[in-house]
């Protein structure tokens, strides 16, 4: 289990992607891995003009302030019981935000930060997050709405990593492609059926635009095809 920072730490990462008006991503490294495995912030903006932050990562003060006035942060999203390196110096930066973590996460997450909330469904017109079947809530899945375009964001049950070898890449396994890791399939996943069928109905999902993971590219390319490959491998 990664050890949440105490202190802010910058790590390397990309620039902030502006993917929509209401949609930012951040794509940096995972600090402690030596394989290159990168994890990823997203910022959605709420109707009423404030942030979700879902994977926190610290950045570098002008971008933090880049972020403030994007709107204020309301919300922290930690997504599973291991992405909570960021968790405990975000919720200091901004003590008004309620964290929200999967139901099935909140004891691991609770070891960092206080949890106020589990996923509830829709938070307005343009988002909702949702508990996604056969994982034992432990993940979820957040469906955003951008000018009538829909983004799935989803954490560690899908990946879209490129080739990883040795123990992480078995870990990882299926890499090169969209998948759902072994470590999810081991460790996660309760129902294989009611999993499948979730993403299978996530992925009819109209004017489903991207696919955002929290390891690896985003998903871009007809990702409801892809959606439904990942699926089937199951």
């Amino acid at each position: 289990m990664p050890k949440a920072f105490d202190k802010w730490e910058v790590h390397p990462h990309k620039p902030i992607e502006k993917l929509e008006s209401n949609l930012w991503r951040v794509e940096g490294d995972l600090p402690g891995t030596t394989t290159g495995t990168k994890r990823v912030m997203t910022i959605v903006k709420t109707q009423d003009g404030g942030l979700v932050i879902h994977n926190a990562i610290a950045l570098e003060e002008d971008l933090m302030k880049e972020i403030d006035a994007f709107g204020e942060v309301e919300t922290i999203i930690v997504p599973n019981g291991f992405h909570r390196l960021d968790a405990k110096v975000f919720k200091e930066r901004y003590p008004k935000a309620k964290i929200v973590a999967p139901a099935g996460a909140h004891k691991k997450v609770s070891e960092v930060v206080k949890v106020d909330a589990a996923y509830e469904g829709k938070v307005d017109d343009t988002l909702s997050m949702t508990h996604l079947d056969g994982l034992k809530n432990a993940e979820g899945v957040l469906e955003i709405v951008s000018d009538g375009k829909t983004t799935l964001l989803f954490n560690d049950c899908i990946n879209n990593l490129p080739k990883i070898g040795g123990v992480m890449g078995f870990m990882l396994s299926p890499t090169g492609v969209a998948a759902v890791p072994r470590i999810t399939r081991w460790l996660v996943m309760k129902d294989k059926d009611a999993f499948r069928a979730h993403l299978e109905k996530l992925a009819d999902t109209k004017d489903l635009a991207r696919i955002i993971v929290s390891h690896g590219a985003m998903i871009t390319d007809n990702p409801s095809n892809t959606l439904k490959t990942v699926a089937a491998r199951l």
